[in-house]
C-alpha cells in the first residue's frame, strides 16, 4: 500500500533508506500512583518550606470545614481538561552512515463540559497525528518548521490520491512533522534517539493543552464561577515546548482558574516550614483533610511559582499504596508576592472532594486518586484513538 513509509523513502533530499522494521506501540502502562513526571527529577530551590496562604494553620494539616463539603449549591468547577498521547516505532532509516528510528503518534486533548451535576458533555476535542524524524533528514536552508509543514501538505496530497484509506477518511491527515535532536545526547542511553524522538511529540500534546486552556479564555468561559481541573501537573517546561518562548510565556496568565491535580506524585517533593520532608505528613493525611499550602519555585517552568497542597479525598478500606485518594494540587502564582486564601484553599478542596464521588472502583490501579469527572474525560478522550492495528496500517 502507498503509505507514508513509502512517500518518505521516494521523497527526500539525501539517499535515506527505509527498512520495513517492526512496527509497535512504545507506550507504557503506569501503575504505580507514586512517581509521576511532572516531580522525577526536581528539586525544590529552598531549604524550607514558603507557606502560599494567607491565614495559614498552626499546624502541618488542614481538616477541611463541613460547611465547605456539604456546601453544593454551585460546584466551582465546570470544565475538564485531559490530554493523552500514543507513541510507536514505525521504522529505522539510514541517513549518511548513522541508524535513527522513525517515530510516530497520535495524541488527544479533550474538555469536557458539566452543565449540572449528572450531564457532563464535549466542549473541545483536538486529535493529531505527529510524525517525529531525525533533524538530520531536513538538510535545506531556512526554517525548518517551514520545510515540515510543506513537506507534510506534500504527503497529505499523496496520501489522499494514491491511499484509499486517507481518502475515504479525509478527516484523516498527517498533521505536523517534528525534527527531534540527534546532537549533545547522552552517549550512554542506548535509546537516546528514540526517547529524544518521543519527547518532541509529548511537547506537542502538551503545547495543545496550554492551547486549549487560551481559547477558554479567550472565550470568556473561566471566571470565578467556572474553575477549570486539569489532569495533572500545571508545570510545563519552557524547553521542552515545541513553541516559540514568547507564546510560551504568555500562556500562563490563562490559569488564574485552574487547578492541577495529579494522580500520581513524589511525595518528597516539597519541603515543610521546618525543613522537613513532607512525605509523613502526607501518608498521615486523615479523609477530608489537606497539608498547608507551600511555594514551589519550579526550575523546570523557568522560575515559575506554584501553590501546592496535597489533599485526602475520601475514607477507604481499599488502599493499594499509603498514597491511595491522596491528589497532589497546584495553582500558578501570577506574582511575586502572591498569596491564596486559605477560605479558597479550603473551598477548593471542598470541592475536590465533591468530585470524588462516585468512585470508579478497579477501573484502573490508580482508580482511588480518580476524581469522577476527570476519568470521565480521560475515558471520553482515550475512546477517539485510532486502534494500534489501524494506525500502524497508515505506514
Amino acid at each position: 500500500m502507498n503509505g507514508i513509509l513509502k512517500y518518505i523513502q521516494d521523497n527526500n533530499e539525501e539517499n535515506i533508506t527505509c527498512y520495513s522494521s517492526r512496527k509497535f506501540s512504545l507506550d507504557e502502562n503506569i501503575k504505580d500512583t507514586v512517581g509521576e513526571n511532572s516531580d522525577a527529577d526536581i528539586t525544590p530551590q529552598s531549604e524550607r518550606g514558603v507557606v502560599a496562604e494567607d491565614d495559614p494553620p498552626q499546624g502541618e494539616t488542614v481538616t477541611i470545614p463541613d460547611k465547605y463539603i456539604k456546601n453544593k449549591k454551585h460546584p466551582w468547577f465546570k470544565f475538564f481538561l485531559d490530554g493523552s498521547r500514543h507513541v510507536y516505532k514505525v521504522d529505522d532509516m539510514t541517513i549518511g552512515e548513522k541508524i535513527y528510528p522513525v517515530l510516530a503518534g497520535q495524541y488527544i486533548v479533550g474538555c469536557c463540559r458539566r452543565d449540572d451535576r449528572d450531564t457532563l458533555k464535549k466542549e473541545k476535542l483536538t486529535s493529531k497525528i505527529v510524525l517525529s524524524l531525525p533533524k538530520c533528514f531536513y538538510t535545506k536552508r531556512g526554517k525548518a518548521e517551514d520545510f515540515a509543514a510543506d513537506y507534510c501538505n506534500k504527503l497529505n496530497e499523496y496520501l489522499r490520491t494514491e491511499n484509499k484509506f486517507f481518502a475515504s477518511h479525509p478527516d484523516i491527515q498527517v498533521d505536523k512533522i517534528v525534527f527531534y535532536d540527534i546532537d549533545k545526547l547522552d552517549e550512554q542511553d542506548q535509546n537516546k534517539y528514540r526517547n529524544s524522538g518521543i519527547s518532541k511529540i509529548q511537547n506537542e500534546m502538551t503545547d495543545e493543552e496550554q492551547r486549549m486552556v487560551s481559547r477558554l479564555c479567550k472565550e470568556k468561559k473561566l471566571n470565578d464561577d467556572n474553575w477549570l481541573i486539569k489532569d495533572g501537573s500545571l508545570q510545563y517546561n519552557p524547553r521542552f515546548s515545541n513553541m516559540e518562548r514568547s507564546d510560551f510565556n504568555a500562556m500562563r496568565t490563562n490559569y488564574q482558574r485552574v487547578v492541577g491535580v495529579s494522580k500520581s506524585f513524589k511525595p518528597d517533593l516539597l519541603k515543610n516550614s521546618k525543613g522537613e520532608k513532607m512525605a509523613l505528613s502526607i501518608i498521615k493525611l486523615e479523609p477530608f483533610t489537606r497539608t498547608k499550602a507551600y511555594v514551589y519555585k519550579s526550575a523546570q517552568s523557568d522560575g515559575q511559582k506554584f501553590a501546592i497542597w496535597y489533599l485526602r479525598l475520601r475514607k477507604s478500606d481499599f488502599k493499594e499504596t499509603p498514597f491511595s485518594d491522596i491528589v497532589k494540587c497546584e495553582m500558578v502564582l501570577m506574582d511575586e508576592n502572591d498569596k491564596l486564601s486559605s477560605d479558597d484553599i479550603n473551598s477548593i478542596s471542598a470541592n475536590l472532594i465533591q468530585e470524588a464521588y462516585p468512585v470508579c472502583y478497579g477501573k484502573d490501579a490508580r482508580w482511588a486518586n480518580h476524581l469522577y469527572p476527570v476519568y470521565l474525560t480521560e475515558t471520553f478522550c482515550k475512546s477517539n484513538y485510532l486502534s494500534d492495528n489501524i494506525f500502524l496500517s497508515l505506514f
